[in-house]
């Protein structure tokens, strides 16, 4: 029965190890039952930290009514979707084909061999509106199954074809390029990002999700695109600052939440993933240091704000960095690296409620103001009802506080997580993700360059070096996806997503240590890398080996992964990775005929976001940062001074930019005076004096045009 699942690594399938259904894991052997049986399957596709997952696990597959007619009717396969990323996206392509929606609980229903016949997402036990409930799902699949197979498998082949176009169509857009230069779809984009930015901040209604690689490219215009630099500024504010202030971020534990379920930013969906914590501590490195440069200006209308957000990154970033290391940390032995995820579920009075372990009572509330009270200013917090939890609130702030009301917020925060201290704690997944942990390490060191904070830096190298001898197969050169319990990665080979993110990792560790060892691992990621790439249409691939059933599903088109979501795209990630690695080389004097093949493959790969500027801005915005970077007036800078308060200016807006920096101590000269020599490709034009004309440079977006 489901004991099948009680020894299995993955937390997800051993949460449902204990139900009468006769789950199995996915695999050969559970599509030939069905063969054999001549059975449907009922693939249930979730992961440990999802609260609706929970909810229909113990709504329905608690159930003896529903196990016993899944058993008699069906194969059940669990499926964590972390641990096989392929399989959730073939049936999150065809659910939202089938259904215009998607997300987990994902419900599909498929023949023999894998290709589906029903989706859905979650169903709830009984009716509920227009959704029926699973156990009339379930007989209604069956029915079909017995009286109408030959209606089944047609629409099972036209899906599988609608899907191989949808396909090809992803493919065909990486073939997409454009004449016009990528500062003029940067503008394009940014003009999008404008418009689009609500008054609330975010630039969708709700739910909030973190439109994170967006606002990291948005950043690029406002230091070279002169014309709407103000209001890429206003914009990107806006919606930074309504993250970073609102209930999307625990201002009590630090980290971030995945998205917020209303208009305003108050209200949470309470699980933490680790995805979103690594790109929103990119973020808010980079924003600090972009809006502390805004600031230096005080002439400038938005000075006062911009310094008011370099304050709330900073604080953001920091909060992240101890959430990172207190709460995602898992540490075996001497191995170190960070879980997936936090539950959106913990234990209130015996029951698992959504958010239990973050939300307040009103005499909560009343408990930890105390004498604050009295001290507390009008209008600068917000305590925001909970829908799904009645009489309870969770804490934001509404404004942005000064220096002497932060003290006093400081004082409630620090009571607020008094009282925590006594909940029982959400479940953490501590299964380690490759390319997740890539993205985190990335972020660490973003945090230490920008932030100066060297704790985070190491930190990432102790995740790195970890990481690197528990997933990675010196003797195949193959990368593993997942470990669990700092067990060596067996099983599923990584996605593009976890080479890149990886390599991207790395190449930023040899950028921040020195150490050449980070780039010659990456190298050796990006050099299996390159068999991801479809050697006839030159697109990206997500896997290498993909198994039977997702090929019937998608009818052998492969599966390639062209737009951001919660991740960068993996082809862009690829790209990213390219182009850091050849400028590096670059700054090193090491410019040669590789590193020219890998800026042109860089922007080959990444060659659409500038076609799809104007339409599909938010979705392109990883590739279009490559484009930039890759188009850049400047690609790598030579200082003649390394620690001047100036020099350090200097190096940590060329970092946020996506720019390599070098100490060239030849350029001295006026030792009062930094010397700023900017370089593209091999070829260098005469240095600028100071960080005024450095600024100027980079908005003429064309190194001829400089002086």
């Amino acid at each position: 029965m489901a004991q099948r699942l009680a020894g299995a690594a993955s937390q997800y399938l051993r949460q449902h190890a204990h139900q009468l259904v006769d789950w199995f894991p996915y695999g050969d052997e559970a599509f030939e039952q069905a063969r054999l049986r001549d059975v449907p399957v009922m693939l249930s596709i979730g992961y440990a930290a999802c609260h609706w997952c929970h909810v229909m696990s113990h709504e329905s597959f608690d159930d003896p009514q529903i196990a016993q007619m899944l058993n008699e009717n069906f194969v059940a396969i669990k499926v964590d979707r972390e641990e096989q990323p392929l399989v959730d996206d073939t049936y999150m392509m065809a659910t939202q084909a089938l259904t215009g929606t998607g997300g987990w609980p994902m419900t599909i229903f498929t023949l023999p061999d894998g290709r589906t016949i029903h989706a859905g997402t979650y169903y709830p036990k009984e009716p509920r509106g227009r959704t029926p409930g699973f156990s009339q799902v379930l007989q209604a699949v069956h029915e079909a199954w017995e009286t109408r197979r030959a209606g089944l498998e047609e629409q099972a082949k036209m899906l599988a074809d609608h899907m191989a176009e949808l396909g090809g169509r992803q493919s065909a857009l990486l073939t997409l390029d454009s004449t016009q230069p990528a500062h003029t779809a940067l503008a394009a984009a940014t003009k999008h990002w404008i418009a689009s930015t609500k008054d609330e901040g975010g630039l969708t209604p709700a739910p909030k999700f973190p439109p994170t690689w967006a606002l990291e490219t948005l950043w690029h215009s406002v230091f070279t695109l002169p014309n709407t630099a103000q209001d890429a500024f206003d914009a990107l504010a806006t919606t930074v600052e309504a993250m970073f202030l609102g209930g999307l971020h625990d201002h009590i534990d630090g980290g971030f939440a995945r998205y917020c379920v209303d208009e305003h930013w108050a209200v949470p969906h309470f699980e933490k993933m680790l995805y979103d914590n690594a790109g929103l501590l990119s973020l808010a490195a980079r924003s600090s240091v972009l809006a502390s440069e805004i600031a230096s200006h005080p002439e400038r209308e938005s000075a006062q704000r911009a310094q008011q957000l370099a304050d709330l990154s900073s604080r953001s970033a920091r909060g992240i960095i101890s959430f990172l290391r207190e709460e995602l940390l898992v540490e075996t032995g001497t191995q170190q690296a960070f879980a997936a995820s936090l539950d959106a579920d913990s234990t209130r009075d015996g029951v698992q409620v959504e958010g239990a372990y973050y939300s307040y009572n009103r005499d909560d509330i009343a408990q930890a103001m105390g004498s604050l009270t009295a001290k507390m200013p009008e209008g600068l917090l917000r305590f925001a009802p909970i829908a799904e939890d009645p009489e309870c609130y969770c804490f934001s702030l509404a404004r942005m506080p000064d220096p002497q009301e932060q003290v006093v917020v400081d004082e409630l925060l620090a009571n607020l997580r008094k009282q925590r201290s006594s909940r029982i704690r959400p479940t953490r997944d501590e299964k380690v993700i490759a390319g997740w942990n890539g993205l985190a390490i990335e972020a660490l060191c973003d945090a230490a360059m920008l932030l100066d904070e060297p704790s985070a830096l190491e930190l990432a190298t102790s995740v790195a070096t970890s990481l690197w001898d528990s997933h990675w197969d010196e003797t195949k050169n193959r990368l593993g996806r997942v470990s669990f319990a700092g067990q060596p990665a067996t099983g599923n080979e990584g996605t593009l997503q976890d080479y890149a993110a990886l390599a991207v990792a790395f190449l930023s560790l040899k950028q921040a240590t020195g150490e050449t060892i980070w780039e010659q691992r990456a190298s050796l990621l990006l050099e299996r890398a390159k068999d991801f790439i479809d050697p006839v249409t030159g697109a990206p691939r997500d896997a290498v080996e993909v198994d039977a059933r997702i090929s019937a599903q998608r009818s052998d088109v492969a599966a390639v992964s062209v737009l951001d979501d919660a991740l960068p795209a993996a082809g862009a990630l690829y790209a990213k990775a390219l182009a850091m690695r050849a400028m590096a080389g670059m700054a090193e004097g090491n410019y040669g005929e590789s590193h020219a093949q890998e800026l042109e493959t860089a922007r080959k790969l990444s060659s659409h976001a500038v076609a799809l500027a104007s339409e599909a801005a938010t979705q392109v915005a990883t590739a279009l940062e490559v484009q930039v970077m890759i188009s850049s007036a400047v690609h790598y800078l030579s200082l003649s001074s390394w620690d001047s308060s100036e020099a350090q200016r200097v190096r940590k807006l060329g970092w946020a930019l996506g720019m390599n920096v070098k100490y060239s101590p030849e350029l001295s000269g006026d030792a009062e005076t930094l010397k700023i020599q900017p370089c593209r490709e091999e070829l260098c034009q005469m240095p600028v004096k100071g960080i005024e004309n450095l600024l100027e440079l980079l908005q003429k977006n064309d190194i001829s045009s400089g002086e």
